[in-house]
This record gives structure tokens, C-alpha cells and sequence, in this order.
């Protein structure tokens, strides 16, 4: 293989490395803490992280704010993941809790608004991305694929393959 042919190949493996989705880091800044609301001696919290809906956001806890024990927790909305992405950047979290007309209002990163019924739990306002015959949420979006080659992972395979192949000259005597 020519050093020119090396180069080329090298620069095209790499250039499919790094513009590779598959393999694309996606870090995101921590999201911001929401204050907990209290209404009729019940604190209502946003947790982000490991909390008992079983997704990254999304999920409210009501606490009794003499004892702390644990009243209920809700899903508010369910976050879809593409497979191809990085999960952190597709996080959606609770960015405001309000307690008004014996429920809570709740909006997030996207610009939704939520309210949950405090007598019912029941959820309401626009649309929260949860099948109803889910009954731990939708952490991730039904016939989701496995990662796969994008283009130019797959131009970078052929590249290599097309060199593997190609014979040594040999000398002429």
C-alpha cells in the first residue's frame, strides 16, 4: 500500500469515527434544582434523578412535610429515547412545580405544562408521550433499533476493505 493510499485511508476512518452519530458524545449541564412547593402539610418535589417513576425527569413526589414518608409519586410525562443518541441529551426535566386550585402545575425543559389532580393524582394538560397499557411509562419508544453504521462509518469500512483487497505491485526484475 502506497503512503498516499495509508493517508487516505487513515484520514477517512478517523473522519468516520468522529462524525459518526452512533458514537457522538452527548453531554449536557446539570439540570437546575426545582424548589419543592408545600400546600396543606404535603411537599411536593421534582426529583431528576432516582426517583420512583423509573425515568430521568418527569416525575413528581408528594412527601407529608411533618413525617417525610412517602404519599404518592407520579409520572407526569414519559420521555421517548432514540437509540442512535446519547441518552443524557434527550432527558426532559421539570423545570417549575406551583400548587393552585387544589393541584399542581407543573412545566419542563420543552415548554409543557402539566397539572396533577391532588385529590386523584390523575394528569392533565398537553400531551405526556405515555402508552396507556404501560404500566411503568415509556422509558423507551416501542420497535426502537439498535445503533447502527452511519455514512460515514460505512464509507470508512468500504475504504478499508477496498485496500485489504487491492494486491501488492510486485517487482518487475
Amino acid at each position: 500500500m502506497t503512503k498516499s493510499a495509508q493517508v487516505a485511508f487513515l484520514f477517512t476512518l478517523l473522519a468516520g469515527i468522529a462524525l459518526s452519530p452512533t458514537l457522538a458524545q452527548g453531554k449536557r449541564s446539570p439540570p437546575a434544582e426545582v424548589p419543592p412547593v408545600s400546600s396543606e402539610g404535603v411537599r411536593y418535589e421534582a426529583p431528576h434523578f432516582n426517583n420512583p417513576c423509573g425515568q430521568n425527569g418527569g416525575c413528581v413526589v408528594a412527601y407529608d412535610a411533618a413525617s417525610g414518608a412517602l404519599l404518592w409519586s407520579v409520572k407526569v410525562y414519559c420521555t421517548h429515547y432514540d437509540a442512535q443518541l446519547e441518552t443524557d441529551v434527550q432527558d426532559v426535566f421539570i423545570t417549575s412545580l406551583a400548587v393552585d386550585n387544589a393541584k399542581v402545575d407543573v412545566t419542563n425543559e420543552k415548554g409543557l405544562h402539566f397539572a396533577i389532580d391532588l385529590r386523584t393524582q390523575a394528569v392533565s394538560g398537553d400531551a405526556r408521550g405515555c402508552s396507556a397499557s404501560s404500566a411503568r411509562g415509556c422509558s423507551f419508544a416501542a420497535g426502537a433499533r439498535a445503533p447502527r453504521l452511519s455514512h460515514w462509518g460505512i464509507l470508512a469500512v468500504v475504504c478499508l476493505v477496498a485496500i485489504m483487497r487491492r494486491e501488492p505491485r510486485r517487482g518487475v526484475g
